[in-house]
């Protein structure tokens, strides 16, 4: 028996839809393999759906996004329904249901509907209130796994219940993650090898909670984490609809400032490894918080826009448009459009001396790029340090003349400290690297 299907046979089934932008929703789903996907489902905004059985009990699943019709089974047992938990910068559609019930003897359910893409109607909310998991971040599916490794991706979903167990294979990396249940501090939770299953979540008062669970690591020094359910809620326990995605998005792109690196770390000698790493506290995510936005995170340590700090590495140009950092695969970028994003790149390009014209045209090059991936994104282009404040400032009036309206400057030099390890920013720095990017997005989006 594989390791997927030992899985689901202990705790359960699940299975994967991808949905439109930013939302990825888990459902139960048996072992047989799926019919294959049906076209006839629409293509201008649609979800490809897979249903299954639940020993839980199974029970038709409506999750549609958009215009499109979505199937999938709901039922106690861990996942739950498909559906789909946000909007898109679209107009919102009707959201219908679809797919067929699994029996409980395990055979898959049909898929309905197939994948389109972001420039067309989106549903809002979750489905026809299908229990689900929504999943905040780059992705890609394995097998009946939704993997990760941009520091950031997070999970959110709600129960009813007393307490909830998260399953993750994080092979050996060492992936650690803020857990938060209902308005409660971050806990940290680190992995152990292997497939796991996780209480993230216990001696809660019987009813219903909120959970939050954010990867805080990097892909750098680790490697990429298997999600592959949600569950065991206690006694009567079930998990419900996931909260409602939130209206503003944000993109940041950037190196190890960006992940979070060395911010728990009180001296500057110490290293700016998984160990000192939070990308919850990082500057991007304070702001998304502030907003009440959702983030993607697209930072890796080392990198830069022109030359990366080694020499070899890939730079960001080259990484970008990958759905995992450090594994070839393209990402679908009309899963998630940001209203902003946040370039916070070239302290490892000036690592070792001013790279000159040529940081400047390969990172107008880049802006132009990430342009082409969002149409309708405001570009904020931030500096780290007072060196890179002129080149950066020449990046954003060349992008002017060539007939960029929607593109900003910010600093962060005045608040950011080198007190953190490895002479990164700590975590009273990023807290206010945070709060001056959030003041400096409500002047130029208003929000």
């Amino acid at each position: 028996m594989s390791r997927s299907c030992w899985w689901r046979s202990q705790r359960g089934a699940h299975g994967l839809e991808h949905a439109q932008h930013v939302a990825l929703l888990v459902s139960a789903l048996a072992c047989s393999s799926a019919e294959p996907p049906d076209n006839g489902g629409s293509t201008a905004s649609g979800a490809t759906a897979i249903g299954g059985a639940n020993p839980g009990g199974a029970g038709a699943a409506a999750g549609g996004l958009g215009s499109s019709s979505a199937g999938g089974v709901g039922g106690t047992g861990f996942g739950g329904a498909l559906g789909d938990g946000g909007s898109s910068p679209s107009t919102a559609g009707s959201s219908s249901s679809g797919g067929t019930a699994g029996s409980s003897g395990g055979t898959a359910g049909s898929i309905s509907g197939t994948a389109g893409s972001g420039s067309g109607a989106a549903g809002s909310g979750s489905g026809a209130g299908s229990p689900g998991v929504r999943l905040v971040g780059r992705r890609s599916p394995v097998g009946t796994a939704a993997r990760f490794g941009w520091p950031g991706v997070a999970l959110e979903a709600r129960f009813k219940g007393t307490r909830a167990t998260i399953q993750l294979d994080d092979g050996n990396h060492q992936n650690a993650f803020e857990v938060v249940i209902d308005d409660r501090p971050p806990t940290k939770l680190r992995t152990t090898a292997g497939e796991t299953s996780y209480p993230i979540a216990t001696g809660l008062a019987d009813g219903e909670h909120r959970i939050l669970v954010w990867k805080s690591t990097e892909v750098f020094d680790t490697g990429n984490t298997d999600y592959l359910g949600l569950g065991d809620f206690g006694a009567g326990g079930e998990l419900l609809p996931p909260p409602p995605a939130p209206e503003r998005r944000i993109e940041v792109i950037g190196d190890s400032i960006s992940v979070g690196a060395g911010l728990e770390g009180g001296a500057a000698n110490c290293g700016a490894n998984k160990s000192s790493t939070d990308n919850y506290y990082a500057y991007g995510s304070v702001a998304a918080r502030a907003l009440g936005a959702d983030i993607s995170t697209i930072a890796y340590s080392g990198i830069g826009v022109y030359r990366s700090y080694g020499g070899a590495d890939l730079t960001m140009p080259q990484r970008y448009d990958r759905a995992l950092p450090s594994v070839d695969g393209a990402w679908d970028f009309s899963q998630y459009q940001p209203h902003v994003v946040v370039i916070t790149l070239g302290t490892n390009d000036f690592g070792s001396g001013n790279p000159g014209r040529a940081f400047v045209d390969a990172y107008v090059s880049f802006a132009k790029h990430v342009r082409s991936k969002y149409p309708s994104a405001y570009l904020m282009l931030a500096a780290m340090y007072g060196n890179q404040e002129g080149p950066i400032g020449d990046v954003a009036s060349e992008l002017k003349s060539g007939g960029e309206t929607k593109v900003a400057t910010l600093t962060f030099s005045s608040v950011q400290n080198n007190k953190g390890c490895a002479q990164h920013p700590d975590k009273s720095a990023q807290q206010a690297m945070g709060e001056l990017l959030t003041t400096r997005i409500k002047a130029v989006m208003s929000w």
